[in-house]
């Protein structure tokens, strides 16, 4: 297993409420995925398949310099929204800057765990310890 994290820009999926668009630079989803795994789903292109682990939003400087009580009212608003699985481009996943991966590394394959579970260990142990 090859495991990266990454962080794709998803702030257009979100209603931002107008009173906190000054706060917010942008919201990024975390996945992870195994760069040995590859999926062609009914094309031609690659795709990853990406586990959703958590969203984090990104503060523009007037949201660095609110209270933190404020800072989190904008955490509970918009991390917290819970994301899905899905499939992107390997070229897309390959062409993001290194700001926004995490190349975990090489992980040991168990021959007695089957590889789903060994995903959702991971899943489980990324949400725990954020990489990003």
């Amino acid at each position: 297993m090859n495991i990266h994290v990454v962080a794709l820009i998803e702030t257009g999926y979100y209603c931002i409420d107008p009173a906190d668009v000054e706060y917010i630079a942008q919201i990024h989803g975390v996945y992870f995925y195994d760069k040995e795994q590859q999926t062609h789903a009914c094309e031609m292109t690659p795709s990853y398949y990406l586990v959703y682990l958590y969203d984090l939003v990104v503060l523009t400087e007037a949201g660095e310099a609110l209270d933190e009580d404020e800072k989190d009212r904008l955490y509970q608003a918009y991390e917290y929204n819970g994301g899905e699985n899905k499939y992107v481009h390997c070229y897309a996943i390959d062409e993001l800057p290194d700001d926004r991966r995490y190349i975990f590394g090489d992980s040991e394959a168990h021959e007695t765990v089957e590889y789903d579970d060994q995903i959702e260990a991971l899943r489980e142990h990324f949400c725990a310890n954020c990489p990003l």
